[in-house]
């Protein structure tokens, strides 16, 4: 039986459950065995005879001894990675929406039937709080944690209940591009080719929205958020929805990224509404729709050149929104066609 003291959690915003980042509580000191068993998943063979293998990550090496058959995903959209490469976790960690098995729908078709136990269901924080005896009690062969927040206590707690992975070496938390998680995954996994591949096909998808669009190409965006009254938050240009934008053509003003520093964004107060005045304004409201009338009821908003030009657009479709916050290698193929569609409508008006 595994005895573990109880973590301590920090209050976090609701703006940390939608970015993705935010202070993880203390640590609890594993003191006996990991045991139990979890639902069970299938989890096919890894297929390259790659095995053992190790895999380098922002913590150090983890050795993979054999192909995984209970994994158990800590990052927000780490089954995304996952199951794309072939395998149904044993347990996820939800992020939001409230969809079965924390599995949206780009993802449901590699889920088949599975039937993964899921980490952090209902819980309003902007971090796995790591609850070490539940995901012991699942009994994982491998833990995965790409897109997540890891300090070197939590990952050598992690480590003692099975091989983990941490994110991505080389980046600020949150930072990495998707191609990066989805590469750490397959490196994980024994499938690095196939991992190539499905990166490859996605940005194919990227590179023939960007040709079809000559006229995002050298244009500034911002893409931007509400989670507090008065206050913006502009996102940086490392952050994975900046990301996807640039991907595009567009060029995320630097000025944004000094703003963020080492963060996934910044604060801009309603006085500063004009550091938001770009070709396009992009705001992500389809998890909180309610919040475009309180951005337009901001007295500096429609004296910004880019609002009267009419090329303030709001992405109000829940799931089209989702899947650029996810910003996975499952989830993208969903919200590229239509962002772009919205963005050239918003050039063109």
């Amino acid at each position: 039986m595994l005895t573990v003291l109880e973590p301590i959690a920090d209050d976090i915003s609701r703006r940390r459950l939608l970015t993705g980042a935010g202070a993880l509580g203390g640590l609890g000191l594993l003191a006996a065995c990991a045991g139990g068993s979890g639902a069970p998943a299938a989890a096919p063979s890894a297929g390259s005879g790659a095995f053992p293998l190790t895999v380098d990550h922002s913590k150090g090496s983890t050795q993979v001894p054999r192909a995984p058959q209970r994994i158990v995903t800590v990052g927000f959209s780490d089954q995304d990675p996952v199951l794309a490469l072939g395998y149904r976790p044993v347990g996820v960690t939800d992020w939001y929406g409230d969809h079965q098995y924390a599995t949206w729908p780009w993802a449901q078709d590699e889920l088949g039937n599975a039937q993964p136990t899921v980490l952090n269901r209902g819980e309003f924080t902007g971090t796995p709080d790591y609850r070490f005896e539940e995901i012991a009690a699942l009994g994982p062969d491998l833990i995965i944690g790409l897109y997540t927040s890891m300090d070197d206590s939590q990952y050598q707690t992690l480590s003692r209940i099975a091989p983990t992975v941490a994110p991505p070496a080389g980046y600020a938390e949150w930072g990495a591009p998707w191609q990066e998680y989805t590469r750490l995954a397959g490196r994980a996994l024994g499938k690095a080719a196939e991992a190539e591949d499905l990166i490859a096909g996605v940005d194919a998808h990227l590179a023939a929205a960007r040709a079809a669009h000559p006229e995002f190409e050298g244009r500034t965006a911002v893409v931007a958020e509400r989670f507090e009254p008065g206050s913006s938050f502009a996102r940086s240009p490392r952050d994975q929805r900046s990301q996807l934008v640039s991907a595009l053509g567009f060029t995320i003003p630097p000025e944004i990224g000094e703003l963020s520093g080492d963060q996934d964004g910044a604060d801009i107060s309603d006085e500063q509404m004009s550091l938001l005045d770009r070709d396009v304004l992009i705001w992500n409201t389809g998890f909180s729709p309610e919040v475009r009338a309180e951005v337009e009821a901001s007295p500096l908003y429609a004296q910004l050149d880019v609002v009267r030009s009419g090329r303030s657009l709001f992405v109000e479709d829940p799931l089209v929104s989702a899947a650029w916050t996810w910003g996975t290698v499952l989830s993208l193929p969903t919200v590229i066609d239509a962002l772009a569609t919205q963005l050239s409508d918003a050039l063109s008006s």
